[in-house]
């Protein structure tokens, strides 16, 4: 039986719409990032300001008078890439017709409006959600990494979508002491690490724009960061995210690289904390100065203090071996966690 693909426009399809992952998942177990509150937020131009550059379409599967499976398609503005669209939101039963239809949807939408290449799962935006999970599904489901069914990866392939990119999680272990290499002095007269200060919003938003901007051009899926957006996931920051767990690097006042990392379980009385090294980056003008390892000096030793001793570097693009060679392996081992898988379509 095929399913009916359904453009979501009704308060009725759009309920159908955020249902879905309580079919796919058991009401009881649907991941945190999909749940039916935090997908409306997505869609709330109040909760999310990248809706101001963006254009999407949200399609809901039906058969037998249920919804069975969703995606949306998504074009944003600021693309460098211009021929580029989106697909995400995904969530289906274990159905490569389903599948196959609401890609086919998906991508429909997209060439009607211009779009030569599809890239996902991406929601809703490559700066947010992407990948499909193909490695470490014993992992905990977190608020922010995509989590989905084993099987997603052979309903999406047997779909025809080719894979382009793979963005790996590696292991992490807070060290009983310092790494050597972490131990020597960073000659950068005018180098200065410190923990964002998210009482002043507006001047710390502007600062993670700015690095963001700078020095993520290279990699993956790139996409710049408005004003609007960077105070938006500051505020959401603050509420869970310690000071001393968002290091900013300055040189003589002038911002110069960034890492935050968030936590995942908080240190208890008996079991150490648990933290996701999430995103970081290093302007270019100020890079091959040692600023890497100032900064993960300074986070080592925030860690320890907080109680974090355990962790991941999570979604490093597999093209960045410099991040690898440099950083990931030799102060952190090789040992992949996490394994997301990204795709593309030609339309």
């Amino acid at each position: 039986m095929k399913p009916k693909i359904i453009k979501v426009a009704s308060f009725a399809e759009k309920q159908a719409f955020l249902n879905v992952p309580s079919l796919v998942y058991g009401r009881e177990s649907v991941p945190p990032a999909v749940n039916s509150f935090n997908t409306s937020m997505r869609f709330d131009p109040m909760s999310n300001p990248t809706l101001q550059h963006l254009k999407y379409a949200n399609f809901v599967a039906i058969m037998n008078g249920k919804p069975v499976g969703r995606i949306s398609a998504t074009i944003d503005n600021l693309n460098p890439r211009n021929w580029e669209g989106f697909w995400g939101c995904f969530e289906c039963i274990e159905n490569v017709d389903v599948a196959g239809a609401l890609i086919d949807a998906a991508a429909g939408w997209l060439k009607e409006q211009g779009k030569t290449e599809m890239i996902g799962p991406a929601t809703l935006n490559s700066n947010q959600q992407v990948g499909i999970l193909i490695k470490g599904f014993e992992q905990e489901a977190g608020d922010e990494l995509p989590y989905n069914p084993p099987y997603y990866q052979k309903i999406v392939e047997g779909a025809g979508l080719e894979k382009i990119h793979e963005l790996d999680s590696f292991k992490w272990e807070l060290p009983k002491a310092l790494p050597e290499k972490l131990t020597r002095e960073i000659d950068l007269p005018g180098l200065v690490v410190r923990p964002v200060n998210y009482a002043n919003f507006i001047k710390e938003a502007g600062i993670m724009q700015e690095i963001n901007n700078r020095a993520m051009t290279e990699i993956f899926g790139f996409i710049p960061m408005t004003l609007q957006e960077a105070q938006s996931f500051l505020m959401g920051l603050s509420t869970h995210v310690p000071p001393s767990c968002f290091l900013i690097a300055e040189v003589n006042g002038k911002p110069a690289a960034m890492l935050i990392s968030i936590p995942y379980i908080r240190p208890a009385r008996d079991k150490d904390g648990y933290i996701r090294l999430a995103i970081g980056g290093v302007i270019p003008e100020f890079r091959q100065k040692g600023i890497p390892k100032a900064i993960l000096k300074a986070m080592y030793n925030n860690y320890r203090k907080l109680g974090y001793t355990r962790g991941e570097a999570s979604q490093v693009a597999s093209s960045n071996n410099d991040i690898k060679s440099k950083i990931l392996k030799p102060l952190m081992g090789a040992e992949i966690i996490k394994t997301h898988r990204v795709y593309k379509k030609k339309l």
